[in-house]
């Protein structure tokens, strides 16, 4: 009775000390991970002159964002541009106001235990010319008609999940940049007249989509936006989303 008491207890004791050990791998980066390893969250990464980004060294995640990649990392800008820096061992990057719009550079980072390092583009833009740069959730909507030509999104229930984003480079997507539970539901093009607060939409995804025509209304503090757009068939049908800002640029 005793000697099996004591067997139990040693074999409880090797599969805690199993447990431990496999706790202790996981904490550690797999090869795949490290392989895979990239500059994020985003890429290109895109900063407002006179802001801040915090770079981070992430892999990839089936049906999933990137995950952050637990490893030592240093960072530099080369070439050297004047006016954006970044930290060592932070990661934390800043430009400053002084730094004219369209500056691009390139930011690099050596992981511990990685023999390629990692590289990444920094575009810097105005947020006085271009306000819609940046992530935007939807607050409110009402939505065109799906049969409607031009319509950006689908009119569910979960419409307020839905991301907008738009890029330094004219690109935009709607919808979810990661992940199958939404999926990105429009992608393509955009332009956007400071001067006539209007923005046209310019689909390559779905495929043959019809572009679409928005006034925008912008708040005071560039936080908030209003598109409004009449129906391409019926004048009198009005869709309109009020977005706001979830971040600027990253």
């Amino acid at each position: 009775m005793l000697k099996s008491a004591i067997l139990v207890c040693a074999a409880m004791l090797v599969i805690s000390l199993g447990g431990k050990a496999q706790s202790a791998q996981t904490d550690e980066p797999s090869q795949w991970a490290m392989d895979n390893a990239m500059i994020g969250p985003d890429s290109p990464i895109e900063v407002p002159a006179g802001g801040s980004y915090q770079a981070r060294v992430m892999y990839p995640v089936p049906d999933g964002p990137l995950s952050p990649l637990k490893a030592d990392v240093t960072w530099w800008i080369e070439p050297a541009v004047k006016g954006i820096l970044v930290e060592a061992k932070s990661g934390m990057m800043m430009v400053a106001p002084t730094v004219p719009r369209g500056t691009s550079a390139f930011l690099h980072a050596d992981i511990a235990g990685r023999k390629e390092k990692v590289h990444a583009k920094v575009y810097v833009y105005s947020a006085k010319s271009d306000p819609l740069v940046g992530n935007w959730r939807v607050d409110s909507s009402h939505a065109c008609d799906r049969k409607q030509s031009g319509s950006p999104i689908a009119q569910t229930a979960t419409e307020n999940d839905v991301d907008w984003k738009f890029h330094v480079d004219k690109e935009f997507w709607i919808g979810r940049e990661f992940g199958l539970r939404a999926g990105v539901q429009q992608s393509g093009t955009y332009e956007y007249s400071l001067a006539h607060s209007a923005l046209k939409l310019m689909p390559r995804w779905p495929a043959h989509q019809a572009e679409s025509h928005w006034k925008v209304a912008l708040n005071q503090g560039g936080d908030s936006i209003q598109l409004t757009s009449g129906g391409h068939n019926d004048k009198n049908r009005v869709c309109t989303y009020v977005l706001h800002r979830v971040s600027r640029g990253n």
